[in-house]
C-alpha cells in the first residue's frame, strides 16, 4: 500500500486522509518527516504564501503563516531531491510554482468568479490537448474554486495543463519529474453520475498515487 505525507495540520486535512483512503493509501499528516519510507508528498490547501518568495511585498495576501510556508517548502525540497511524486492542490499548487521560481497574481482580476464564499464555486476548466488530464477527463470539466490568487509567471520545467475562460492557470505539471499541480479541490469532489463534467476527484488522487 502506498505511504503518503500529507504537508499540514491532521486536525484541518481530514478530506486529504479521507479521500486518500478511499483510493488506496495509507498517510500521515504533519509538518515533518515522521519516516523515511514516504512514498509520495500531498501539499493541501491553506492560506497564501509569504510574497517575499518570490521578491513582493504583501498587497493583497490573505492567512499568511510563514512557519507553514517554511515547512512546506522544505518538505517539497526534500521529495524533488529523491525525485518521488509530488502533488500540489490550491495552495500546494502554487507552492510547487513559486518553488520553481515562478510568481503569483496576489489577488485575481476576476477573483469574485473564483474565491471562497461560504462555500466552493465552480466554473469550467478547459484542458490542454495530450495532457495527463486529458486522458482522465476529457477536453473540459467543471472544478471547484476557493482561491483568490492563482499563477502569474510560471515555474521552470512546468507546463501548463488547464486553465479556465478567463485565463487563470488551473494545473501545472513537471516536464521531467511525477510533479503535478491542480488549483481545484479533488478531495472536495466525488464521483457524480448526474452530471458527467463533474470532475471526480478520486480519478485524479488514483492517477496520482500510480506515479509512486
Amino acid at each position: 500500500m502506498p505511504h503518503v505525507l500529507i504537508a499540514g495540520d491532521e486536525r484541518k486535512t481530514h478530506n486529504y486522509i479521507n479521500a486518500l483512503l478511499r483510493a488506496g493509501a495509507s498517510c500521515d499528516s504533519s509538518f515533518f518527516p515522521l519516516s523515511d519510507h514516504y512514498d509520495a508528498l500531498l501539499l493541501p490547501g491553506g492560506g497564501d504564501i509569504d510574497p517575499a518568495y518570490w521578491n513582493q511585498t504583501d498587497q493583497s495576501s490573505k492567512n499568511i503563516i510563514r512557519e507553514e510556508d517554511e515547512a512546506q517548502f522544505l518538505l517539497l525540497n526534500h521529495f524533488f531531491a529523491h525525485r518521488k511524486p509530488i502533488l500540489g492542490i490550491c495552495k500546494g499548487m502554487q507552492l510547487i510554482n513559486v518553488y520553481f521560481g515562478g510568481s503569483l497574481i496576489q489577488d485575481l482580476p476576476t477573483a469574485a468568479l473564483h474565491s471562497f464564499n461560504e462555500t466552493d464555486q465552480y466554473h469550467m476548466t478547459y484542458i490542454k490537448k495530450d495532457s495527463y488530464l486529458e486522458s482522465l477527463y476529457g477536453k473540459a470539466i467543471i472544478t471547484n474554486s476557493a482561491h483568490h490568487q492563482g499563477i502569474d509567471t510560471l515555474g521552470r520545467h512546468l507546463t501548463i495543463d488547464a486553465i479556465t475562460k478567463d485565463n487563470v492557470v488551473e494545473a501545472i505539471s513537471h516536464t521531467k519529474l511525477p510533479i503535478i499541480g491542480v488549483q481545484w479541490h479533488p478531495e472536495r469532489m466525488p464521483k457524480l453520475k448526474r452530471n458527467v463534467y463533474f470532475a471526480d476527484g478520486d480519478k485524479l488522487l488514483s492517477y496520482f498515487l500510480s506515479l509512486i
